[in-house]
C-alpha cells in the first residue's frame, strides 16, 4: 500500500473540519508519521482561529461533539480526534489533536465502520 503523505492527510482533515467548526483560519498545523505494530498513520496538531460572531459557541460545540464527528480523509480514517485547548475572548483559538490511520481500502466514514 502506498502511503498518503502526512501533510496531505492533514490538509484533508482540515477541510473535513470546516462543516463542524464553521469559518476559521489555520494558525498552526503540524503532522508526523506514526506507526504501531499493526497500523501506519500520522499524528496531527492543529490550531484554528474561529471567526464570526458565534465563534465562542462554536468552540464549545467542538469541544463537546468533535470526538463523534465523521471526518473523512482519503485512503484512511480518523481514529481519534480531540480538542486539546481553547482560548476564549476577543480571539477564539481551538487546539486539536488527531490520529489518522492509513487504510488500503477507499475512504470509509466512521459511521459506516460502526455499522459494518
Amino acid at each position: 500500500m502506498s502511503r498518503l503523505p502526512a501533510n496531505r492527510t492533514r490538509d484533508a482533515l482540515i477541510a473535513a473540519l470546516e462543516p463542524h467548526a464553521g469559518p476559521f483560519t489555520v494558525v498552526a498545523a503540524t503532522s508526523r508519521d506514526w506507526a504501531s505494530g499493526l497500523f501506519d498513520g500520522a499524528r496531527h496538531r492543529i490550531a484554528l482561529r474561529l471567526e464570526g460572531d458565534d465563534r465562542t459557541a462554536r468552540a464549545w460545540h467542538l469541544a463537546e461533539r468533535l470526538s463523534d464527528a465523521d471526518l473523512p480523509v482519503p485512503h484512511g480514517f480518523v481514529a481519534d480526534v480531540q480538542v486539546t485547548g481553547r482560548l476564549d475572548g476577543e480571539t477564539v483559538i481551538v487546539g486539536l489533536e488527531a490520529l489518522t490511520i492509513d487504510d488500503a481500502d477507499e475512504p470509509v466514514s466512521r459511521a459506516a465502520r460502526r455499522a459494518g
